[in-house]
């Protein structure tokens, strides 16, 4: 296009101008808004003051009451003016702050901007605490190709807002007039402006409700400076047995990360490095032992060099950096695994020769996604797929994917906006059902279950053909069509010696399936615990093999027993059978506990406002839903007060098994009130919701209990299996013999 052609060569105009104004020149040149603008009218606009760039440090307020007072601008020599903000590199922010620390924030950057050189060299190298964190309220967030007029600085509802830089960033500030004028001149330019205005107010409309909170912990947790992926715990997949934490710290000595990280609905962002883009933890190291590893993109430590100044793990706000002392046992923080692999790699020496002069007392640790391996510990050795990575812009959606490429061009023509929600709820209120560890490095194998659980049931499906055709059609049986192959056999003959009995050829291989299938069950705590096997697949794939086969195992022991149960042996069978349904309520309730406990505030602020939203419009649809939630809680808070551990565990499976019908119910209740199908299906739906969260409110310390009291029936139970088996076993053989 010929308005994004630019003149070859710099302008003899801008080769006059001060250094300065030539840097901020060639930056502005760089920016896709000014993409065809002549190079003459740019060095107007920069020598008039009417467009500036600026380049600003992280945690810096770009405008504020205090630099706006009145609406005076002082970049501007005090004109009042309020200028818009182009965003050509990093990300601003605007958020809400508490009138004091506001002031006391802006007064330390007017002190430091104050300052030579000199006096800054004395400064502490550790920098305040982070502006996302210290915010009230983040209320939107700017990034590369936005605009934003500072006159929003309004919006704040009383309270101060101000806009500030998350990280590093690179803006041009214009004065509304210069701007008026260039569109007046440039017809290309006002369509390129109106645009991009257009779409950042369109996408700022959707930041309300439980959006503003998700956008609030996107900005102050850091997910918006994170690297390309970051990891989390799906809370409602997570059963709590710390496998992650063993398996880092069996491989490095001491764990990388820590669970119960920063948490939103289901989603636990978990204590680990993010690989930040502004990596404020490498600044303040005096001996460049942890830097960016441009071309593997990781931040890494240098445990050679490092001197365990502690300085990288005061300045990460994620708490993602931990001191692991070598020097003193009796301290917290030794690790003994962590200094014999130090010693092994040389990673301790000093003085001569060595890259440190003085002996380590401690050393940084931090998580580098396992960057000399081919998968990361923590991942592979989850055995449900709670903890897995993901893109993080993926998973908030914070704008579609369509404004980025319109900005990176400048806004120079429309795209279409993507049909996917922003800021959607469901991931955190719903979870994300990723059961594969989505980005990370595993060994996938993610067929492997399948293909287990297909083999298993298959096999048993194909015996039980053969039992029931054996009983109920012994002609079409395979042991009559195998006797029908022997010489001289007669079919009578044949039908007669079909028969399916405790001992015969298929039950006893029936028994030695199922023993087997149920003493491999029976060791997966071994197996998990033995690096071998995760070297082989992931602790998923070997928790997938424990489920099959303490499932499918007890099925070919029905089998094996011929339903003869009248002897001593039938006592290793019932003990199977209890160890099965313990094993299944175990299963059951490890998975509906962490549902209880975790994540649900978000999801019910959400259905809350749905309502208070309805009513107005529609008061007998929400009075039925009202009246719908009362009774359950009421019958909740009965069940808590007066039911003990056994009734409550049917209660909650009860309540489980009722969904569909009650479903209908809701629907009938409020398709009767009048209300549109639309709303009928979003009452029906939020208040089902709604009634499963009233029920996790009551009943979670007895569901605690429970969850803490099934392993007393399951562990015992399946001693008592092993041993009336291995009896049963061992006079099979003796009587065989």
């Amino acid at each position: 296009m010929n308005n994004l052609v630019m003149d070859s060569g710099p302008p003899p105009a801008a080769a006059m101008l001060p250094h300065e104004l030539q840097v901020a020149y060639e930056e502005l040149r760089q920016m896709p808004i000014f993409y065809g603008l002549p190079d003459q009218v740019l060095v107007d606009a920069l020598t008039s003051g009417g467009i500036e760039c600026r380049i600003y440090d992280r945690d810096v307020f770009v405008a504020d009451p205090f630099t706006l007072s009145a609406g005076t601008d002082p970049y501007q020599g005090g004109e009042q003016v309020s200028p818009i903000f182009y965003v050509a590199q990093g990300q601003i922010a605007a958020a809400v702050f508490n009138p004091d620390e506001l002031s006391e924030r802006r007064a330390e950057q007017q002190r430091y901007e104050q300052m030579s050189d000199e006096e800054r060299k004395e400064l502490s190298l550790l920098k305040p605490p982070p502006l996302a964190r210290t915010a009230r309220k983040n209320l939107a967030a700017f990034m590369e190709g936005d605009l934003f007029n500072s006159a929003a600085l309004a919006a704040g509802g009383g309270e101060p807002v101000a806009f500030y830089t998350v990280a590093p960033t690179v803006t041009a500030v214009c004065h509304p007039g210069t701007i008026a004028n260039l569109a007046v001149q440039f017809p290309f330019f006002e369509e390129r402006f109106r645009r991009a205005v257009q779409h950042s107010r369109a996408r700022l409309r959707h930041i309300t409700g439980v959006k503003q909170e998700l956008l609030d912990f996107f900005v102050r947790q850091g997910i918006s400076v994170s690297g390309e992926k970051v990891r989390v715990r799906q809370l409602d997949r997570c059963i709590d047995c710390k496998q992650c934490e063993m398996a880092c710290e069996e491989r490095y000595g001491s764990r990388r990360l820590t669970l119960g990280g920063y948490q939103l609905g289901m989603l636990d962002f978990v204590y680990t490095c993010r690989t930040c883009t502004d990596q404020r933890c490498i600044d303040p190291c005096e001996y460049d032992s942890i830097k960016f590893d441009q071309e593997r993109g990781e931040v890494v430590i240098n445990e050679a060099s490092c001197t365990g100044c502690t300085l990288c793990a005061q300045s990460c706000p994620y708490g993602a950096i931990e001191m692991v002392d070598v020097e003193d046992p009796t301290n917290p923080t030794y690790r003994e695994d962590f200094k014999l692999r130090l010693d092994a790699n040389g990673a301790l020496r000093f003085g001569a020769g060595a890259p440190r002069v003085a002996r380590p007392r401690r050393i940084a640790n931090k998580c580098d996604h396992c960057i000399n391996y081919g998968d990361q510990a923590c991942v592979s050795a989850c055995p449900t797929g709670a903890l897995i990575e993901l893109s993080a812009y993926e998973l908030f959606h914070e704008r579609p994917n369509s404004d980025r490429e319109l900005a990176r061009s400048g806004y120079e023509k429309a795209l279409k906006r993507d049909s996917k929600e922003l800021l959607p709820t469901d991931p955190f209120t719903q979870g994300i059902g990723v059961s594969d560890a989505g980005d990370a490095k595993v060994r996938r194998g993610r067929l492997i279950p399948v293909i287990i659980w297909g083999v298993g049931l298959a096999v048993w499906l194909l015996v039980l053909a053969e039992v029931l055709l054996r009983v109920y059609w012994p002609e079409s049986s395979l042991q009559y069509f195998l006797l029908m192959l022997v010489p001289g056999k007669l079919p009578a003959q044949a039908i007669a010696e079909v028969n399916y009995r405790p001992g015969n050829e298929l039950t006893l291989w029936c028994g030695y399936i199922g023993t087997s299938l149920m003493g491999i069950s029976a060791i997966y705590p071994i197996w998990r615990r033995v690096r071998f096997f995760r070297y082989i697949a992931s602790n998923t794939m070997w928790f997938d093999f424990h489920l099959m086969a303490g499932t499918v195992g007890p099925m070919f022991i029905i089998l094996h027993s011929a339903f003869v149960l009248d002897n001593w042996v039938s006592a290793a069978f019932w003990s199977m059978i209890i160890v099965v349904l313990s094993g299944a309520i175990g299963r059951y309730l490890y998975t509906q506990v962490p549902d209880l406990l975790n994540g649900r505030q978000l999801e019910e602020l959400d259905h809350q406002r749905a309502f208070a939203r309805i009513q107005q419009t529609f008061p007998m649809a929400a009075a039925e839903s009202d009246a719908i939630l009362n009774a359950q809680r009421q019958r909740a808070e009965y069940i808590a007060r007066k039911a003990g551990v056994i009734r409550t565990l049917v209660w909650i499976v009860m309540e489980d098994l009722r969904r569909p019908g009650r479903w209908l119910g809701r629907r009938r209740i409020f398709k009767r009130t009048g209300a549109p199908r639309n709303v009928v299906r979003e009452m029906t739906r939020r208040t089902g919701r709604m009634m499963i969260i009233d029920r996790r409110r009551v009943i979670v310390p007895s569901a605690q209990l429970l969850l803490h009291s099934w392993k007393k029936v399951h562990v015992p139970f399946t001693m008592i299996m092993v041993v009336i088996s291995l009896v049963h076993i061992w006079v099979a053989f003796k009587y065989s013999m």
